[in-house]
């Protein structure tokens, strides 16, 4: 497959006068398995081809394929070749990419256990246990959705700098929601494991241990009180912290750093600013494996590297593709992305980690007099203000854990608000997300300890 890539790359450059052109190929292998209540409602297996070639002539130009002939390859770079030589003749901006090493590698799943290998009835039966336990925990377990998922990327990558780059990597996730009811009162609680794993991620998380759990998080929301409203100190649990950390991955996106009267353009022109206190630390990391993103390079076929984007409590760097690199004058470090090669790549957030402090949590219940303690995520917005509600909270008062509460709502402003962060923990988890805007959707992650905060707005 990759010499076909060159060839169609080597046929485009010596018939049109482009800066630069690349193609990629991406063909992803699936299986889902969705439980719900004891019974197994699908199981889809599939496979995705996508491709797309893109070209530099004056402006960008990039055209999409579906099948895998060099025929079809060809037929998207003669298009991509018009789309740029329409869009040169209608702008005068001008636009250029950063350029990178090339680079010729092959990379392999490794010590991986490929999903593709396991057959797809040792899978189902792992998840109706988990089912079974979820609703052996009580008898006000109503209702049980499980929805499993594993991938395996296949990509390929070639460029007219003449890199040449073939990369699988394979995706595992189990989504549990959970429904109590005990007379009119209904309660629901969401679980999530997720890695860049094969079938090895349903040993290390024991997911039938994770389902007792939510089932017996959704019981005890069965008697929780009304949350209370107003500003108070706060408690974020790992999974909110996740959140807020992957906000900030997003508004660091170099592209949204240049529309500053946008909704995630509230770090615009803010380089070198104090935005948090001193043991605030952030960063976005795509080359950690067991992650739920991972990849050793990104879209545009630079290799990837850890990017420090808050260090010390003030905004260190954006996340930059190409063509963002080439405006800030800056270098590229790998965080080119899209939801697969049928678009454009663009800079975007993958894992971003809000790094531990030194605090157990009881130190930090400690620092409480009267607060509030959230804990898990049904759903949020991520803009500039982030919004959502936890899953349930928990009453603070005078450094002790109290009542629950049901739901409470919450918003940070994130730029104004991490400055109210007084107290970070020793711990660490994740938090798997999907970031949706207009017809794309990427994966991403959040992860981090226990934060506090000496004020939030919550309700």
């Amino acid at each position: 497959m990759i010499d076909t890539l060159e060839a169609t790359v080597d046929k485009l450059m010596s018939k049109h006068e482009v800066e630069y052109a690349d193609i990629r190929l991406q063909k992803i292998y699936s299986n889902t398995i969705v439980v719900t209540t004891g019974k197994v409602e699908r199981i889809i297996p599939s496979v995705e081809l996508a491709g797309s070639v893109r070209v530099l002539k004056g402006t960008v130009g990039l055209s999409v394929f579906t099948r895998q002939d060099q025929e079809a390859m060809i037929q998207s770079a003669e298009k991509a070749v018009k789309i740029a030589e329409t869009g040169s003749s209608s702008t005068k901006e001008k636009v250029g990419l950063a350029k990178s090493p090339s680079v010729q590698d092959n990379v392999k799943l490794g010590d991986v256990t490929d999903p593709r290998e396991i057959p797809i009835d040792e899978k189902k039966e792992i998840i109706l246990s988990c089912d079974s336990a979820a609703r052996s925990v009580d008898q006000r377990v109503v209702a049980t959705n499980f929805r499993y998922v594993d991938e395996v990327y296949e990509r390929f990558f070639v460029n007219s700098d003449g890199s040449r780059i073939q990369e699988a990597y394979p995706y595992t996730e189990l989504r549990t929601t959970i429904t109590a009811r005990e007379g009119e009162r209904i309660s629901r609680c969401i679980g999530r494991i997720a890695a860049s794993a094969g079938q090895e991620l349903m040993a290390m998380s024991d997911p039938l241990s994770s389902s007792e759990q939510v089932a017996r998080d959704a019981v005890e929301l069965l008697s929780a009180q009304e949350p209370p409203s107003g500003k108070l100190p706060v408690i974020l649990d790992n999974k909110l912290t996740g959140l807020l950390a992957s906000s900030i991955g997003l508004m660091s996106c170099a592209q949204f750093a240049l529309i500053p009267e946008g909704e995630l353009g509230g770090f615009a022109g803010k380089l070198g600013e104090q935005l948090g206190p001193e043991s605030l630390v952030v960063y976005d990391d795509p080359t950690s494996p067991g992650l739920p993103v991972f990849y050793k390079y990104d879209e545009e076929g630079v290799l990837a590297k850890p990017t420090t984007l808050i260090e010390n409590g003030v905004l260190k760097s954006y996340l930059h593709n190409k063509t963002t690199a080439f405006l800030f004058n800056t270098n590229v470090e790998g965080h080119a992305r899209c939801q697969n090669a049928l678009f454009s790549p663009r800079p975007f957030t993958s894992n971003t980690i809000v790094k531990s402090g030194d605090l157990k949590f009881e130190e930090m219940l400690e620092g409480v007099k009267e607060g509030i303690y959230l804990k898990g995520l049904t759903g949020a917005s991520t803009t500039r203000i982030v919004s959502g509600n936890a899953e349930r909270g928990y009453l603070i008062k005078n450094g002790q854990l109290g009542t629950p509460v049901l739901s409470p709502s919450f918003t940070i402003d994130v730029v104004q608000e991490l400055g109210n962060i007084d107290a970070i923990g020793d711990d660490f988890e994740v938090l798997q997300l999907r970031i949706t805007e207009e017809e794309e959707s990427n994966l991403v992650s959040g992860a981090g300890p226990h934060t506090r905060f000496n004020e939030l707005r919550v309700g």
